[in-house]
């Protein structure tokens, strides 16, 4: 009897802990909803893309998909960048200094640029070296060459539209990134229709045409936010130069905790290519389903990215605030929700694959493989978004740069790397089996996640000390 009354106040309490608080639920929605309408629509129309090129064929699927591998290490690099820009935000947001939030902005811009700009030259002079890394393919890079010189372009207005929107982000301001976002999206599924199959009296371009379409839709993007947020002085910038007066101790700061994220996402982008690289070997209807499911997987996930943003938003304000206490509840609530919510769309995935894979035409061969492809991706969805959110909503907000780089390292060079390489070159198994074994490091990173969580040596309050 005293078990059981035991039993119930502990279950009574873990729920008051867990829902108890509106307060918490209502900031949730009002810093998630917006980002996740923003990927929804995102990977929607990604879909619609694929979709749409999908129409052409199977080798201008993968030819897309393997161009986008350059744009996919970039955008990787923005986004550590982005995200140490959100870190240090956050918390300064939680301490109220505005003009340090303004030199941080400044020095993101900075970084970012500079990258964007370096991989413009590579993907605009050297696009067939780089796709002959993945296919030999004649076709398929002569295809995606000319995707990749146009996209180029677009590479330094995204350095910029990431930085700016992580910023208003991480200031709570969270719906004008969404809506600029939006319009760009819509702007380019609509460029996509016209000018890839050529319709109201303009030339069918096929993927050049989606090529401009993407170039044209960044830059109505970046034009919307930047107008927005200086005429509504959001970032309450006086001076556009006063974003680049630094002082010392913020500079040594920004790039200790910042290099150690971007090589963290860097190292797993690198991975990301290799691992796309031995897909290209076993076969181009490999690489084809794979940019499918990349794309659907995208669309399952844009709740978790929300959340994770309201996450990394929430508990770096708390840390920056002092309130370390409330840091720690505030994540562990987030953790639960995750892991909760990704166990049930995951089943929604298993129940729906073969209507998911309805609107795109192709062979009956590489549907079987996107239906192993799905079936195995069930099973791994709940690991895969817990650590989304545990990676980039929890140890991010505390600065636990480091930790994150090591569980990476790991994760992806001596688990997922091996596996891949061993099953799909040497055993030659079937994709499903391969993408099975590399998603092993997901329940590696889970492991890894819980047990740093539990002992709170990922809450860093990295601004206490700044003026």
């Amino acid at each position: 009897m005293q078990k059981s009354l035991a039993l119930a106040n502990a279950s009574k309490s873990f729920f008051s802990r867990l829902f108890g608080d509106r307060k918490f639920y209502r900031i949730v929605l009002r810093l998630a909803l917006p980002v996740t309408l923003q990927h929804f629509i995102m990977s929607g129309l990604n879909m619609l893309d694929t979709i749409m090129v999908g129409q052409l064929g199977e080798t201008e699927i993968a030819a897309v998909g393997l161009s986008n591998q350059l744009y996919f290490n970039l955008s990787l690099f923005l986004l550590g960048v982005g995200g140490s820009c959100s870190m240090f935000i956050s918390q300064f947001w939680g301490k109220q200094d505005r003009m340090n939030i303004r030199r941080i902005l400044g020095l993101s811009l900075l970084v970012n640029t500079a990258a964007a700009f370096l991989f413009f030259l590579a993907g605009f002079f050297f696009p067939e070296a780089i796709l002959s890394l993945f296919s030999k393919d004649v076709e398929l890079i002569r295809i995606g060459s000319d995707y990749l010189r146009i996209t180029a372009f677009s590479y330094i207005i995204v350095g910029i539209t990431v930085t700016y929107s992580a910023a208003l982000r991480s200031m709570e301001e969270v719906k004008l990134p969404m809506r600029a976002s939006v319009i760009g999206l819509l702007t380019n599924a609509v460029l996509n229709y016209v000018l890839i199959f050529g319709r109201f009296g303009l030339p069918r371009l096929g993927v050049v045409g989606a090529a401009l379409g993407t170039v044209i839709a960044r830059l109505v993007e970046l034009g919307i936010l930047l107008t927005v947020t200086y005429t509504c002085k959001y970032l309450d910038i006086r001076k556009f130069m006063e974003m680049f007066r630094f002082s010392k101790d913020l500079v040594k700061r920004y790039f200790s905790t910042s290099s150690t994220l971007v090589a963290k996402d860097m190292i797993w982008a690198i991975g990301m290519t290799i691992y796309m690289a031995i897909y290209g070997r076993i076969g181009t209807e490999v690489v084809a389903v794979l940019n499918i499911v990349a794309t659907i997987r995208q669309l399952a996930t844009v709740f978790f990215n929300g959340l994770a943003n309201a996450c990394l938003i929430m508990v770096g304000k708390e840390i920056g605030a002092g309130d370390e206490d409330q840091a720690y509840l505030y994540s562990e609530r987030f953790l639960i929700l995750t892991a909760i919510f990704g166990v049930f769309i995951g089943l929604a995935i298993f129940c729906g694959k073969n209507l998911i894979l309805l609107p795109y035409n192709i062979s009956a061969q590489t549907t079987a493989y996107a239906i192993e492809v799905l079936s195995v991706l069930t099973f791994v969805y709940a690991f895969a978004v817990f650590n989304m959110v545990g990676v980039v909503g929890v140890l991010r907000s505390g600065g636990d740069a480091m930790f994150c780089l090591v569980m990476d390292l790991v994760a992806v060079y001596l688990i997922g790397l091996p596996l891949a390489y061993l099953s799909g070159l040497v055993w030659q198994l079937s994709i499903g089996w391969v993408f099975a074994l590399v998603n092993l490091q997901e329940v590696y990173k889970m492991i890894m996640i819980v047990k740093r969580f539990v002992t709170r040596k990922w809450i860093h309050n990295l601004v206490s000390d700044l003026t």
